[in-house]
C-alpha cells in the first residue's frame, strides 16, 4: 500500500491571504480611479455674509452692501413678468430686461383710457346774479345815505368838509338829552302826560363852539315853558359846552331853531321798582327828520322828548 502524502497547512493559508489580497487590489483600482478624477468640492465659507448649506444644496452669497442699501421703492418699480407664458427666448430676455415702465399700443385708442368728461352744471343749478333795476339801486343808494346819516361819529353824518370832532348839532343835542336829563327828580313826581314846549335857538362860531342860548317864542304873549323843561334845557347844553359842532344845515357859523316836545308815561313798573334808569336811547335829529330821546326808570316812569329842527342857517 501506499501512503496518502498530507498537504501542508501553512502553505493553503498563504495562498488564502494572497488570492484576498489580490481580489482588493482589483476592486480598489476603479474606485481610486473614480476619485481621483473627481472635482475637489470648494472649503466651507465662514466669512459673516455666507449663507452657504451643506449637502444638495446651492451657495448663494449675502447682498452686498450696495444692493443692501437699494431702497425699496427701486424694486418695487419692477413689474413683474410671468416666466410660463412666454417662450424660452422671451423668457430669458425677460429675466435679464426689465419691463418698461410705460407701453403704448398704436391700435389702442387713446381716449379710450381717458376719464369721462364732467357733465356741464344744468341749468336749475346755476346761480344766476339778481337783475339790478333802478328801483332798487334807488333803494341801495338810500339806505346806504340813511345809514351815514344815522351815524354818531364825527365826519360821517353830512359832515364833508368838517374838521375832525366836529358834530352836527340838532343830531348831538337829541344824543346828550337822556344822558344829561334822569337825574331832575321832578321826572319821577310830574303826572303823566304831555309836561309841554321849549323852543330854543343855539348859536355856533366860526370855531365851532356853542354860543349863547336863546328863547323863541311861536308867536307874540306866548306862556313860558314849565321850569322842568328849562332846567332840561340847561342841563343838556351844560353836557354839550367842551365839544365842536357845526349846523345841521350849514358848514357856516350861524344859528339853529330846535322845538322839544316832552311827554310823560307810566308803564307796567319792574319787580324791584327802582328809581334807576332801566332804559335809554335816542334817534337823532336832521333837517326834516324829527329826533327822538327817551329814557326809563325802574318804577315804570317813561320820558320822551321830540326834537324837531326848525330853521337852521344865518
Amino acid at each position: 500500500m501506499s501512503a496518502a502524502v498530507k498537504p501542508s497547512t501553512g502553505g493553503d493559508v498563504a495562498a488564502f491571504i494572497a488570492s484576498v489580497g489580490l481580489h482588493a487590489a482589483l476592486l480598489a483600482v476603479p474606485i481610486l480611479a473614480s476619485l481621483w478624477g473627481r472635482p475637489r468640492s470648494a472649503p466651507l465659507d465662514t466669512r459673516p455674509n455666507s449663507i452657504a448649506m451643506v449637502g444638495n444644496s446651492i451657495e448663494v452669497e449675502a447682498p452686498t452692501p450696495e444692493v443692501a442699501d437699494t431702497p425699496a421703492a427701486a424694486a418695487a418699480e419692477v413689474t413683474p413678468v410671468d416666466v410660463k407664458s412666454l417662450p424660452v427666448e422671451a423668457a430669458v430676455e425677460s429675466a435679464v430686461k426689465p419691463a418698461p415702465e410705460h407701453t403704448s399700443r398704436p391700435d389702442v385708442d387713446a381716449t379710450a383710457t381717458a376719464p369721462p368728461a364732467m357733465p356741464a352744471p344744468s341749468p336749475l343749478h346755476r346761480k344766476t346774479p339778481p337783475k339790478r333795476t333802478p328801483t332798487s339801486e334807488a333803494a341801495s343808494a338810500s339806505g346806504a345815505e340813511a345809514a351815514t346819516l344815522g351815524a354818531p361819529a364825527a365826519g360821517t353824518f353830512g359832515q364833508e368838509g368838517l374838521a375832525p370832532g366836529v358834530r352836527r348839532l340838532g343830531y348831538a343835542f337829541t344824543r346828550a338829552i337822556p344822558a344829561a336829563t334822569p337825574a331832575d327828580a321832578a321826572w319821577r313826581e310830574l303826572p303823566a302826560g304831555r309836561v309841554g314846549t321849549v323852543r330854543i335857538e343855539l348859536a355856533v362860531d366860526e370855531n365851532n363852539h356853542l354860543g349863547e342860548l336863546k328863547h323863541w317864542q311861536a308867536h307874540p304873549g306866548e306862556a313860558p315853558p314849565p321850569a322842568v323843561l328849562e332846567r332840561m334845557v340847561e342841563r343838556t347844553i351844560l353836557l354839550l359846552r367842551a365839544g365842536q359842532f357845526a349846523l345841521s344845515g350849514s358848514n357856516q357859523p350861524g344859528s339853529e331853531r330846535i322845538v322839544i316836545d316832552v311827554t310823560l308815561r307810566d308803564d307796567d313798573a319792574d319787580e324791584d321798582a327802582s328809581d334807576n334808569v332801566v332804559n335809554k336811547g335816542f334817534d337823532g335829529a336832521t333837517p326834516g327828520h324829527p329826533g327822538r330821546a327817551h329814557f326809563r326808570y325802574g318804577t315804570g316812569r317813561s320820558f320822551e322828548a321830540k326834537v324837531t329842527i326848525v330853521s337852521s342857517g344865518r
